[in-house]
């Protein structure tokens, strides 16, 4: 084995400082994922994400449908009204002409 020049020696920097690389990905993922469950269990995940969902989705299917609803209610309205009019003369129309009928003298 040849000897290093002292020359290269003295050019060479020296190490005074004791540096913490970072951990390396792997390292990360498994620091980063609890002990007792595995980074990628289907399960684990699938739970986790209907949690989420649960939370979110009620109260944006509960806007959707009200918002449906309120939709479909302005439609049918203008319909609902002429028919419940409608209905009420003709209860009104029943009412009167038996009430009249029954003050008519007989002959």
């Amino acid at each position: 084995m040849h000897a290093i020049p002292k020359k290269l020696l003295r050019s060479l920097p020296t190490l005074t400082e004791v540096v913490n690389a970072p951990p390396v990905l792997s390292d990360r993922v498994a620091v980063a994922a609890p002990p007792s469950e595995t980074p990628l269990d289907p399960e684990a995940i699938i739970e986790r994400v209907m949690r989420r969902l649960d939370l979110s989705l009620e109260s944006q299917v509960q806007k959707v449908v009200e918002t449906l609803v309120q939709e479909q209610l302005n439609e049918v309205q203008p319909r609902l009204k002429q028919k419940v009019a409608i209905a009420v003369r003709q209860a009104v129309a029943k009412a009167v002409a038996a009430e009249l009928k029954e003050q008519r003298p007989s002959p």
